[in-house]
């Protein structure tokens, strides 16, 4: 029977069903579409049972129907065990009692304190005392037990006896039974996360990753409890201990807890809440990113207020992380195929529904990634062709002359206007002043920096067209943020030879999936956070779009210096095309679609005083090092390529073989050549650095710089 054919319709109103009647024909509002899912007696059932574990009391081991079938089949396991087990318990029983015994009998800790104390001859007529009472005491309790046993005999038969017998036996098979590492040398079971989170076990893992001494323990701020899809638990360490440590052994802590590392978040408990002790643990029961990713935002909303944090992923927890990018720039980097450009994308797309910002895009890879930011671009680079390249640095040359010009508008404002010296909403929203946002988004930024090709055909050695978009980037990186200018830089080739830290180091945020070594993580992420636990290399390749993200500013998710595993949201270029025709729809309205968008491609020319300002800026930067194509002696071949693969702010001990990977050499025949043009080896030559779990062949880099400084002259 239909819904007009009985003329009642269910309408919801607050948590009841009220039932209202219509006449055939009439048009009846429907009630709200409400979702659920379809259960059987018996999913309901399994679903009941778990939620009044999780709400119980009981040990964290008893929330898990696995884990309460595998206590089961250890007692049966025992239960089978027990009849060849009790005799062997017995025997070993009885010399721990006897001893037990005899130690108590003759007073052996009242007579070892004496003697330590060096007061024996003064204690012992008490001691003898004592030993003499404790005899008639075992005399008389083993003379009135088996008298009271004889009696109890006579009365009830030989019985009791057996009843004694059996009640001994069992105290001496307490007394005598195995302990955990004492003689018991495999157990075929595997360890499992929900026996981990009982408080004893949890502390005892602490202890075996070396977190804790054997003699501290744990402060429960929180007992472990179901948090989602996981455990968690918050603890205070032992004083002088650091949960920034414990962060960065996350691996053994991970491996104590008989979890893989993906699965186990660890975080500093900070604020008013918190201290340097503190530490917040949440242990996944499968790989948290093993699902299928979130859908972004982005694809649905009509437009975004660049302003305000732009959804970037989510963590293990599903938590959404928010990225701000105003005041600050982003580096992304990660080998191919790992999602560095849909992480790229993301606050590019947010960035293309703010009819307000401007938009300058560049794609050194060249393809349809980007394509769809042309319908709203101010300048689009579409690859890295010559032409394009070229065009590129002209564009870059505008920027940096809109940089300069936005500084000289702003000293002139009045404070209520401009507070800070620096861009406020008001000032990017209005048409007067001309001074939007503006992302510099370049993706695979190693094809343009690597290009070799002089600036001017007239001086061959003179400046390439690289030097000359690295000079450019670096001089918008550190003096844009304050007038309202971000870059956002993509490269799948994360070397400090590609990327120097005098621009690395302007890039306040920095977002790095999956490497190949902990050196390219460190590159991406800044030197330093390998040894804090932040290694990129370590990411799986089947965790596509999971990567370490690092702010450097407050406004973050991120506290400083600490990064943060997400995923990022997923965001199809189909969506990303029907964004950015909102966009462009948004611009028309506002009057605020320029540049190639609408087909106006000329470029204003840098005028003088700015390029002698970024020239200046660029030789604070120059390397210490002499560079490859300055006039000297010529270099012998090894410190020639040295030059350039050492990073200008790298300092003291590098390893041997590190060095050697960077420039396509074996280690072997690298030391031989460093010592035989004079490079001595440290003292001494073999140490471990970087945490390495042995020795390794290092070099001293001041040595190399020295070297190199000598043969120049």
């Amino acid at each position: 029977m239909t819904v007009e054919q009985t003329g009642v319709v269910a309408q919801v109103a607050g948590d009841e069903e009220t039932p209202t009647v219509a006449s055939a024909g009439d048009m009846v509002k429907a009630a709200p579409l409400l979702e659920g899912e379809l259960l059987t007696d018996e999913e309901y059932r399994r679903a009941r049972s778990l939620t009044a574990l999780a709400m119980s009391r009981l040990p964290a081991r008893w929330h898990d129907r696995s884990h309460v079938s595998q206590l089961r089949t250890e007692l049966v396991r025992h239960v089978v065990l027990a009849p060849a087990r009790y005799p062997a318990a017995v025997t070993r029983g009885v010399p721990i009692a006897l001893r037990t015994w005899w130690s108590w009998v003759s007073v052996k800790d009242f007579y070892d304190a004496a003697k330590q104390a060096q007061q024996l001859a003064n204690r012992y007529e008490e001691i003898h005392r004592f030993r003499v009472r404790r005899r008639w005491w075992t005399l008389a309790t083993t003379a009135g037990g088996g008298g009271g046993l004889t009696i109890a005999s006579l009365v009830e038969g030989p019985v009791v006896w057996w009843i004694a017998g059996a009640v001994v036996s069992a105290g001496l098979a307490v007394t005598g039974r195995r302990k955990d590492k004492s003689g018991r040398s495999a157990v075929i079971r595997p360890r499992s996360i929900a026996w981990a989170m009982d408080g004893n076990n949890l502390v005892t893992a602490f202890r075996e990753a070396k977190l804790i001494g054997k003699d501290e323990g744990l402060a429960f701020v929180q007992l472990p409890k179901r948090d989602s899809a996981g455990w968690a638990v918050v603890v205070d360490l032992p004083a002088s201990r650091k949960a920034s440590t414990a962060i960065a052994k996350r691996e053994d802590l991970a491996s104590a807890l008989a979890v893989d590392e993906v699965q186990l978040i660890a975080e500093r408990v900070r604020g008013k809440g918190g201290h340097a002790g503190r530490l917040s643990l949440w242990i996944a029961d499968d790989d948290p990113y093993a699902a299928k990713p979130v859908d972004s935002p982005l694809g649905d909303v009509e437009n975004w207020d660049f302003w305000q944090p732009t959804p970037f992923g989510t963590t293990a927890r599903g938590q959404v992380v928010h990225l701000p990018l105003v005041w600050t720039s982003l580096l992304v980097g990660a080998i191919p195929r790992m999602g560095k450009t849909y992480a790229a994308r993301i606050p590019v797309t947010s960035a293309a529904l703010d009819p307000h910002v401007r938009l300058i895009v560049a794609d050194g890879k060249g393809g349809k990634d980007w394509k769809a930011f042309e319908l709203v671009a101010h300048r689009f680079i579409p690859n890295a062709r010559a032409e394009s390249i070229v065009r590129l640095i002209a564009v870059l040359e505008e920027v940096a002359a809109d940089v300069e010009n936005r500084f000289g508008q702003l000293a002139e404002m009045d404070d209520e206007l401009c507070p800070e010296s620096k861009v406020t909403p008001e000032i990017t929203r209005n048409p007067v002043y001309n001074m939007p946002l503006t992302v510099i988004a370049v993706d695979e930024i190693q094809n343009y920096l690597e290009d070799e090709t002089p600036l001017d055909p007239d001086q061959p050695k003179g400046k390439k067209r690289g030097q000359r978009v690295l000079e450019l980037l670096t001089f918008i990186a550190k003096t844009g943020p304050a007038a309202g200018f971000v870059l956002i830089l993509a490269t799948q080739k994360p070397d400090s030879q590609v990327i120097p830290d005098k621009l690395r180091g302007q890039l306040g945020t920095r977002f790095a999936l999956k490497v190949m070594t902990y050196q390219a993580s460190e590159t991406i992420l800044g030197a330093g956070t390998y040894k804090a636990g932040m290694d990129a290399s370590k990411l799986l390749k089947s965790h596509r779009g999971v990567g370490l993200l690092l702010g450097a500013d407050g406004e973050t998710d991120l506290d400083a210096g600490e990064a943060l595993t997400v995923r990022t949201h997923l965001l199809h270029i189909k969506a990303i095309r029907a964004a950015c025709h909102r966009g462009r729809a948004l611009r028309e309205l506002a009057g605020t679609l320029t540049g190639d968008a609408v087909g106006e491609r000329q470029i204003r020319e840098l005028p003088d005083e700015v390029a002698q300002r970024i020239q200046q800026s660029a030789a604070v930067n120059e390397p210490s090092v002499l560079p490859e194509d300055s006039e000297g002696p010529e270099l012998p071949e090894v410190l020639g390529l040295l030059v350039n693969a050492i990073d200008d702010a790298e300092t003291g001990l590098v390893a041997t073989a590190d060095l050697a990977a960077r420039i396509g050499w074996d280690a072997k025949p690298l030391g031989e050549a460093l010592r035989r043009h004079g490079v001595p080896p440290p003292t001494p030559s073999r140490q471990r650095i970087n945490g390495s779990l042995h020795p390794v062949s290092v070099v001293d880099l001041s040595t190399i710089r020295a070297v190199v400084g000598n043969t120049a002259r």
